[in-house]
């Protein structure tokens, strides 16, 4: 007489299975809304220094002033060489992300104006506090032209 065993999984077995990833899951909770906070400042950050150097860019190009205008929730570049100035781009930040109102005009060169100015614009999300678990980025512009972007705007130099 043959036996027949049956492959598969015990109900107990899956229930245990279950609650050890349920467990995991409210372990990991708390950092998984960090996680999604940083990455939106991140992407926040991200969109300012990719139209930062849009307008450098620009300037370089029309031989020309171009104005990188940040107001609270959008980015605009202008062209400030032609009467009357043209808006060459506008950018609105996604979602809660906010940025210090600012205004930066590369010359032709592609440095800031007036040449050695230093611009710094912080990046934030409404409602949350930057600390060293929520990273807000800092947009850094330097007198000579150098564009880069902080991690934390808190430690950067």
């Amino acid at each position: 007489m043959r036996h027949l065993t049956q492959a598969g999984f015990t109900l107990i077995e899956l229930m245990v299975t279950l609650s050890i990833g349920v467990f995991l899951v409210g372990l990991a909770s708390p950092y998984f809304g960090e996680y999604i906070s940083n990455s939106r400042l991140r992407e926040g950050g991200n969109a300012l220094l990719a139209e930062a150097l849009f307008a450098q860019s620009e300037a370089l190009k029309r031989n020309g002033p171009v104005r990188m205008q940040v107001s609270a929730t959008s980015v605009k570049v202008i062209d400030i060489g032609v009467q009357p100035a043209a808006t060459l781009r506008e950018r609105a930040l996604s979602g809660d992300i906010v940025a210090d109102v600012a205004t930066v005009d590369f010359g032709s060169t592609g440095t800031p104006l007036p040449f050695g100015t230093d611009a710094a614009i912080n990046v934030g999300k409404s409602g949350i506090t930057c600390s060293a678990e929520v990273r807000c980025p800092g947009l850094r512009i330097d007198g000579g032209g150098g564009i880069r972007l902080c991690g934390n705007h808190l430690s950067c130099l």
